[in-house]
């Protein structure tokens, strides 16, 4: 597999000389953020497989008799912590457990309940649901040619769910578990779909002849803080899992999967491609790109392809642009059971406008010239642009995250990978529509050092633009940040590019999220002014583990277009830094109500002002960083100041 070397942003915080933190999780009730520290990890994307057809049946439970199970809860006491069995929902997640296809009873997992104060989760527990009879496999299907299914549902978030098998009773083997599911945060993510069929082929983990064969469902906290942390308690960790209708089966002759879809060349592709500067080069996927990223690197068209039947396949992947009818494959490779490969195949559009793409597996039985089994098709959507690149998925079910607040002062950036020289004009941004009218936004740049270990974790800033400030019209749309100048952008080098928020007593600005990580730290948070419980006041890295909606936008009219009547927003404020001795002039004659604000957001000062030219004394103040607002009834203005 792909080894990833992501130094970039990097930071080890501790608790003490020896105890390092992992993540530190906000609480429940606080729907804005969710942060994670940095780290070297990589995030693959969530799988779904469909139903195989019909097999021999060798054992099946769907929990209508509990005692075909033995649970084990750690000494907890279910149902609100542990396993239980039966018809009702009980953890804090769902209230409508899981559609699973025979209906009645299914086994749930519950720990507690992280949204009270404080939370009620149990600590260091491990819960397990186990076979209480061995199966014998052998004698049903005389080989160890089977496979388990079950249908589950729930979410990964900070637990461990692991499929267990064991011949002997005693000594548990883990043949699946959630580490490749998509994680879901506060800043997004998703639950497994209610129900998902999962299938797992067991003949690499019983031997050849398999008698006796239990199966576990094994449960575990997967968050790395001590459970004497306070933040422990208000974690989401559990998100709660459902489990009903499991079978072990017949393998079938010929099944292949497909899982891990990338357009971008994450898997095989990125091995053509070199850093040119002090960087690597990841091969990242993009929803959005303009024709002159394509000219130098098509897209590569990748997923990973299993062999979970009982012969050899020859397999390859295919794609096809909807609407088209062209079909277009990669080379073939022959799978062994229960071997896998990635294969791969480019697209290169000449043209603009948007792509929808179908990919899929065939596979047929060493060669024979006869499809036996094709793979479910995964849907890419694309759009080729003249001037824009961009990684989300658009505002169709776009969430939020926070850029300044009382509390916040945040950068929110992305990796963007350059396989052409651009000339950067500005920053195109979805302004969620939660944003305050007034806040003040701006759009920033730092080139990649993967080389580099220092404060900043290898981030070199080399331009941000002037102060934006939002307006009514700019809530819930599209709006284009120009740079104070072009921004030159080499091909082979990587940006972090984003957006940046300002602290506020009560303006507060959001920026719209749609998608997912690809790797923990594609997409990053930097704590500016340490306000974060977890920086400790220190300016932090985090990353998040959903995708910005950010844009890079290269066409030099959008300097023009986004600066046009903003003028009128603006106030001089004057000397900044100051003595305390301030001059504020107004570009227009207006009556306004004056309030100044300390960092604790307490009002300091409070005053009505009418002329042009206002001069101001606070020489009394304390040192340190106050915002002044202007409010004139229908627009309020904003702008920070520091008295030294």
């Amino acid at each position: 597999m792909k080894k990833i070397y992501i130094t970039l942003l990097a930071l080890i915080v501790c608790l003490s000389t020896s105890a390092q933190v992992k993540l530190q999780d906000l609480k429940a009730s606080d729907c804005s953020k969710e942060i994670n520290l940095f780290e070297e990890n990589h995030v693959k994307t969530e799988k779904r497989v469909t139903s195989t057809p019909s097999q021999n049946i060798v054992w099946e439970s769907d929990f209508s008799d509990p005692n075909d199970w033995v649970l084990d809860n750690n000494g907890q006491n279910p149902p609100n912590y542990g396993w239980s069995i039966d018809q009702n929902s009980d953890g804090w997640w769902s209230s409508n457990g899981i559609t699973s296809t025979s209906g009645g009873n299914f086994a749930e997992l519950s720990n507690g309940d992280p949204t009270q104060t404080p939370g009620t989760q149990a600590g260091a527990v491990v819960y397990t649901m186990t076979m209480s009879q061995p199966v014998n496999i052998f004698d049903s299907i005389g080989s160890s040619n089977a496979t388990l299914s079950f249908e589950e549902f729930g979410a990964k978030f900070y637990d461990l769910q692991e499929i267990q098998v064991s011949v002997d009773g005693i000594n548990f083997v883990t043949v699946g578990d959630n580490s490749s599911y998509s994680q879901l945060t506060q800043s997004g993510g998703s639950a497994y779909p209610n129900p998902s069929l999962r299938e797992i082929n067991l003949a690499s983990y019983i031997g050849p002849t398999p008698t006796s064969v239990w199966i576990r469902f094994s449960w575990t906290s997967d968050l790395n803080l001590a459970t004497t942390d306070p933040n422990y308690y208000n974690t989401w960790i559990a998100y709660g899992w459902y489990i009903d209708d499991v079978k072990i089966v017949e393998s079938p002759a010929n099944r292949v999967t497909m899982e891990d879809v990338v357009i971008g060349g994450f898997w095989i592709d990125y091995l053509n491609y070199s850093g040119a500067g002090l960087n690597d080069i990841y091969g990242l996927d993009y929803s959005v790109t303009p024709l002159s990223q394509l000219q130098n690197r098509p897209y590569s068209i990748e997923a990973l392809f299993k062999n979970q039947g009982t012969v050899s396949q020859t397999v390859d992947l295919n794609y096809s642009i909807v609407g088209t009818g062209n079909v277009t494959s990669s080379n073939s490779v022959v799978l062994n059971p229960g071997d896998s490969a990635f294969l791969g195949a480019s697209f290169s559009p000449s043209t603009v406008g948007s792509f929808p793409i179908e990919i899929y597996g065939n596979a047929d039985s060493l060669g024979a010239g006869i499809i036996l089994s094709q793979t479910v098709y995964a849907t890419k959507n694309i759009e080729i642009t003249d001037y824009i690149y961009g990684k989300d998925l658009g505002p169709t079910n776009s969430s939020f995250y926070m850029l300044g607040g009382l509390e916040d002062q945040n950068h929110i950036t992305s990796r963007f990978e350059m396989y052409a020289d651009e000339d950067l004009y500005s920053l195109r941004a979805y302004i969620a529509d939660n944003s305050t009218v007034g806040a003040e936004v701006k759009a920033i740049i730092y080139e990649v050092d993967s080389t580099v270990s220092n404060a900043n974790g290898g981030a070199i800033l080399i331009a941000e633009s002037d102060d934006y400030t939002i307006t009514a019209q700019d809530r819930g749309a599209w709006v284009d940040i120009p740079f104070v100048d072009p921004v030159n952008l080499s091909n082979g080098y990587a940006y972090e590019f984003g957006i940046v928020g300002y602290q506020h007593p009560s303006l507060e600005s959001y920026i719209g999220l749609s998608g997912s990580s690809m790797y923990n730290g594609e997409h990053s948070l930097f704590d500016e002014l340490g306000l974060s419980s977890s920086s400790a006041g220190s300016p932090t890295w985090y990353y998040i583990t959903s995708t910005p909606m950010v844009r890079m936008n290269f066409d030099p009219s959008s300097v023009i277009t986004s600066v046009g009547d903003k003028l009128s927003d603006k106030l001089l404020i004057y000397p900044n830094p100051s003595n305390g001795l301030i001059n504020i002039e107004l570009d227009k004659l207006n009556f306004y109500n004056i309030s100044i604000s300390n960092i604790l957001a307490k009002e300091v000062y409070n005053s009505t002002i009418s002329a042009v030219n206002t001069k101001l004394d606070l020489s009394n103040f304390d040192k340190g960083l106050y915002f002044i607002e202007l409010n004139d009834g229908e627009n309020i203005f904003t702008k920070k100041i520091i008295i030294e």
